[in-house]
This record gives C-alpha cells, structure tokens and sequence, in this order.
C-alpha cells in the first residue's frame, strides 16, 4: 500500500513534466501539484483529463520562474487557499532551453534571461517551498531539474546551447550549496537531476540541429515514458547518505560536473 505523498511539479504542461504528472498521478494516495504559466492554456486543460488512482488528486497553480512575485503568490496559495501545510517532494522542472548565438555576439541579455528562469527562478522556488518540505512526515526531497548541458566536464560546442549551459552549470553550483550548507537535524534532500536526452518537442530540435552537422544522438535518445520512470525511481530510492548533493542521471548514475 502507498503511504500518502504530495508532490509539486513546475513546468507540468509538457514533456518531462506532463509525464511526471501522469506517472504520479497513477500513484495511489497522491496529491499532484501542478505548476503551469497559464492555467487557461490547451496544454494545461489537458492535465485535468489524465487518470488517477483511488485517492489521489490534481491541483493546478498558476507559477512563472521568471518572476519571483508570480513563485511567491503561488506558493503563498498552497497554504492560504488549498489547505497544504506540507510537501514532501517538489519537481523544479520548469525552465526555457534555446540556441544562442557565438558568445561574442551574445549581450548579457541573451544570457540574462536564461539566468533568471534556469537558475534564480528555481532558487526561489527552493526558498519559498522549504518551510513546506521541512514539514513533511518523510524525508524531503527537492529535485533540481538540470541538464548534461550544464556539465563542465562534459562541455561540446557543436551545440549552440551557451547561455542555456551556463544557466544549468549556475544551476547546479546553487543546488549543489544548497544541499550541501544545510544545518540541524531535518534536512532536505537536495540534488541535481539528468533527465537523459528525451524526444520532447525541445530535445528533438537540438537532436535536429546535432544531425545536421552529421553527430547522430539516435541511439543515446530515450522516450519521455523511460525518463520519467527512472527519475521517479532515482526519486524513491534517495537519501541524505547516497544522493544529496549529487548530479545523477535517469538511472541514478553520477555525472561529472
């Protein structure tokens, strides 16, 4: 039998996060929270049709990374409107991905924007939801939804993807200090996750591009079902001793920074 779970999960109108509401919601005794820009849209009037199991519920908020009053009042409503005084794993799914120019052609306003969604959004999201989390009966786990594009290590410039990039390594370096400067007895679980290279509608235009200049990613590419299912197991399988603080992939393996 599951124990009872709630859940919150940005950007959960479309690819990864779609899935990850789907799969959850199929979860028995599971509160799905699911943060959209626009609640009004198709995308997001699609989430209402998705099954559930007994005792399990969808709520949709409205929540944009890209402003920090928008993350505040949406947080802010899970308390004062919804009646949820606790979380036990939040989602930060959310983010905007692109190409950019050549560095050198790029203004700090290319880069400025990527910035404030991919790394300060998510930020404050992490401050608004922590007092939710240290609520929760189990462990809390807060999950930095980053990129193999934000590894250092791993860096290749046949992909255009500079200031997407640089947001996710900022990303990764927040989180990972996050996790890391935590003091006291309760503590979140805090780390930075892969999904893997994953047929979204924006993975398959840089597979696209990528192929174009004759790399051809098609045997390294997994469906949205196979990233999902292993971040929701990397998620059911994490602790303070083996995943805090860590940047894992969709199998739960270490990526280099």
């Amino acid at each position: 039998m599951s124990s009872p779970l709630t859940i919150l999960i940005t950007g959960a109108n479309r690819g990864i996060g779609f899935g990850l509401v789907t799969l959850y919601l199929a979860r028995p005794s599971t509160t799905v929270i699911a943060t959209v820009r626009d609640p009004t849209s198709p995308s997001s009037k699609a989430l209402q049709s998705l099954p559930r199991s007994p005792a399990s519920r969808l709520i949709v908020i409205n929540l944009d990374l890209a402003s920090t009053e928008s993350v505040n009042v949406g947080i802010q409503s899970l308390t004062v409107k919804l009646n949820i005084h606790a979380l036990d794993v939040v989602i930060a799914n959310a983010g905007i991905a692109g190409t950019t120019p050549p560095l050198l052609s790029c203004t700090t306003a290319d880069l400025q924007m990527y910035i404030d969604v991919n790394a300060f959004g998510s930020l404050e999201l992490y401050k608004g939801v922590l007092p939710l989390l240290l609520k929760s009966k189990a462990q809390p786990k807060f999950i930095y939804m980053s990129s193999a594009g934000g590894s250092l290590t791993s860096m290749n410039t046949m992909v255009p993807l500079a200031a997407y990039g640089a947001s996710k390594a900022l990303g990764n370096f927040l989180f990972k200090w996050l996790a890391l400067e935590q003091e006291g007895e309760e503590k979140v679980v805090v780390w930075c996750q892969h999904p893997g290279m994953v047929a979204t509608d924006m993975g398959k235009a840089g597979f696209e591009l990528l192929a174009k200049q004759g790399i051809d990613l098609s045997a390294h590419i997994i469906s949205v079902e196979q990233s999902t299912n292993g971040i929701k197991n990397v998620i059911k399988n994490a602790s303070l001793e083996s995943t805090n603080g860590k940047f894992l992939g969709p199998d739960g393996g270490e990526l280099p920074w």
